[in-house]
């Protein structure tokens, strides 16, 4: 090599070193960039109220050093308010509302009682500090806006976009948050600011934040199923209640659990029932006579008023011990007869701490709902008789309650709070080294214009080269819609084929198994890992109250997977041909990268056809 070349070389090493070196330390630069001094946490801009009065946003100092925000300013960009000479101590939330006297109302009515630092619209309280206004009022959009903290120097500190917000500056990155619905909060996941929409969730006005959080449990566990055992292990628990049972249903219509709540009532169990407002077809009258009964008794029953559905389906019992199902508490959910019902999964878990963590979500959700006063006037019920008819089906049961006293990992499983955080659903799916069951009654392929990420994350599993399975609910009005179950696993197994995975999907033969529906929202990872929840997984359902649980124990896995694979083996007939799933079916599958290979290989001979025959006229 010449001196020349050489040179030449070095120099562009050089150039390169050095543009490394530049990117190197502007990375280390941006990592090191420092927490903001106030962050803004919450924004509540379509309340459920008339006039929206009671629309509120907090700020909160997350360090260590108290902060004066004197001439520190909020602006969405078309009015501004500014904050009077204020001292904001560490970790110290200020709440800026619209309305003083409204804001303190709407708390109320959802057990609160909190008074706001400042107001920024009417004067409607002389004991709460008034904000200055410039230009026009605050007020932040429904379809979207942008919220802004600025410094006494103008600098933005802090910025949040949601809904159809035009903002175009460096202070937010990518998307917008979606846009809330009416009684909606936008709240931040703690003090995270990476200035995205995943710094970000949607709850119900009035609710905390359930963070995902790792129990270690040493204590009893009854591992049970519908059909076949979830009556008895119910009604035992119910039967042993002394102090208090706190319930949680998105529907109560079975007449033989409504007695054993009674007698609980009866014998001095503190009842505490909550159910949804506004479930799918309405409040029947079954459960308006079970509410009218428990109430008319002693117990206390509340109906969820919130924007988006109460779907759980819980029980905590004593303050001592969880039960929780994917099942709401009706004839087939719940069968007295185990021949008849659909299939589900349920769990009791004995443990003070685990007990503890969903009472406290139980008590914000129940005293956010109505209560249930029945005045003894409403002709219905009080000629109604409720059916005491037992279904009866082909189900032939199979398995038994299994009570073991053991040592478990538990994650509780809250909607809309943290269903969807890599900490929980996603991070144990995407952790996954060997194999994934899943049954569920409910799934759809993409949600809006995304794609599922339960999905998603299913697929790169199989990538990874995982076993996945997905045994789905089979019912006619699943295979109506265009984005349902079927469409799901037709897509699933279309790319199982094209990339050779060990991934499948099958609707349930309800026929085989003698159910009524598979129900189960449930999942099994590597043989040790059970979620068990309300959740369905569409669009939908990650907004609702959902509760379930996710258990780390070798035991509970083995009894989980023998219900899935029972279900499975007898479903064979339902699943659309799938990888291993026979010559027939393999030859009737070409995959996309094979047909691609055969149309260049149709076009290159065409083409040498065509310059053979060009050649030959021209000789």
């Amino acid at each position: 090599m010449s001196k020349k070349v050489a040179l030449r070389w070095f120099v562009i090493m050089l150039i390169l070193a050095l543009l490394l070196s530049f990117g190197h330390h502007s990375c280390a630069h941006a990592a090191s960039e420092p927490t903001p001094p106030l962050v803004i946490t919450e924004i509540y801009p379509d309340t459920a109220t008339k006039n929206e009065l009671d629309e509120y946003l907090t700020i909160t100092n997350p360090g260590s050093r108290t902060v004066n925000i004197g001439g520190w300013s909020i602006t969405d960009n078309e009015g501004t308010i500014i904050f009077p000479s204020f001292e904001v101590r560490q970790h110290q939330t200020l709440y800026l509302s619209k309305n003083a006297s409204a804001f303190i109302e709407q708390m109320r009515s959802v057990g609160k009682e909190l008074f706001p630092d400042f107001e920024y619209g009417a004067d409607s309280d002389p004991r709460v500090s008034q904000m200055q206004t410039v230009g026009r009022a605050v007020a932040f959009r429904n379809a979207g806006d942008e919220v802004i903290l600025r410094d006494k120097n103008g600098r933005e500190v802090d910025v949040v976009l949601y809904g159809d917000s035009s903002y175009q500056g460096s202070g937010w990155s990518g998307e917008s948050l979606k846009n809330p619905r009416e009684g909606m909060v936008l709240r931040r996941r703690g003090i995270q600011d990476t200035n995205q929409c995943e710094d970000w969730l949607m709850l119900p006005f009035g609710t905390s934040y359930h963070a995902p959080e790792r129990i270690a449990v040493s204590g009893t566990v009854t591992t049970f199923v519908s059909p076949d055992c979830s009556f008895s292990v119910l009604q035992r628990e119910i039967e042993h209640a002394t102090s208090s049972l706190h319930l949680n249903l998105y529907q109560f219509e079975n007449p033989y659990l409504m007695d054993s709540i009674l007698d609980a009532v009866k014998r001095g169990v503190q009842v505490s029932l909550l159910l949804e407002g506004s479930p799918v077809g309405g409040i029947t009258d079954d459960e308006r006579y079970i509410a009218s009964q428990v109430s008319e008794r002693g117990g206390s029953v509340r109906f969820s008023d919130d924007p988006f559905v109460n779907h759980a389906k819980y029980a905590v019992v004593d303050n001592k011990t969880l039960i929780l199902m994917t099942e709401n508490w009706g004839d087939t959910g719940v069968p007295l007869n185990n021949s008849f019902g659909n299939r589900g999964w349920g769990i009791v878990i004995q443990n003070e701490r685990v007990a503890k963590y969903f009472k406290e979500a139980f008590l914000e959700d129940f005293y956010r709902g109505k209560e249930y006063a029945p005045d003894g006037k409403d002709p219905k019920l009080s000629s109604f008789i409720m059916s005491r008819t037992i279904p009866q089906g082909a189900y032939l049961p199979v398995f038994e309650p299994q009570t073991a006293t053991c040592r478990l990992t538990v994650i509780p499983l809250f909607a809309p709070d943290n269903v969807l955080s890599n900490q929980t659903i996603l991070g144990l799916l995407n952790g996954a080294t060997e194999r994934i069951c899943v049954q569920q009654f409910s799934v759809a392929r993409v949600w809006g214009e995304a794609d599922n990420p339960f999905i998603t994350a299913l697929l790169n599993a199989a990538r990874r080269g995982c076993e996945v399975k997905l045994l789905l609910d089979s019912n006619e009005y699943n295979l109506d819609a265009w984005n349902d179950n079927d469409e799901t696993m037709a897509w699933i197994n279309e790319r199982a084929a094209e990339e050779n995975l060990s991934l499948e999907a099958k609707l349930v033969d309800l026929d085989s198994l003698g159910l009524a529906k598979l129900h189960t929202k449930g999942l099994i990872v590597d043989g040790k890992v059970v979620v068990i929840a309300s959740l369905n997984w569409n669009a939908n359902s990650i907004y609702n109250r959902e509760a379930g649980i996710i258990v780390e124990n070798e035991d509970l896995g083995s009894y989980y997977e023998a219900v899935f694979f029972h279900d499975w083996n007898l479903s064979a007939k339902r699943g659309l041909a799938g990888p291993g799933a026979g010559e027939e079916g393999a030859a009737s599958r070409t995959p996309l990268k094979m047909k691609v290979i055969g149309v260049a290989v149709t076009l290159m001979l065409a083409l040498a056809i065509y310059w053979i025959v060009r050649w030959y006229k021209r000789a």
